[in-house]
């Protein structure tokens, strides 16, 4: 398989830093802003005040995308 058909993607982990120091997974998406909106209806739905983006740490994730292939056996 020669590299290509591979596809490059940014992905960004999005991380909150507890009240221990500990840094918390919250999210991965193509889109941090998109992200954002989407987390924060969630927290007011829940009766929680909306985040920042700097509220967050983000970090920029590169992929290699491999096209999918069906095998036989």
């Amino acid at each position: 398989m020669n590299g290509t058909n591979v596809r490059k993607m940014t992905a960004y982990k999005i991380s909150h830093i507890n009240s221990y120091g500990e840094k918390e997974a919250v999210g991965m998406t193509d889109n941090p802003e998109r992200w954002l909106e989407h987390y924060n209806k969630i927290r007011i739905g829940d009766g929680n005040m909306p985040e920042k983006l700097d509220d967050f740490e983000v970090e920029s994730v590169h992929i290699d995308l491999f096209p999918w292939e069906e095998t036989n056996g």
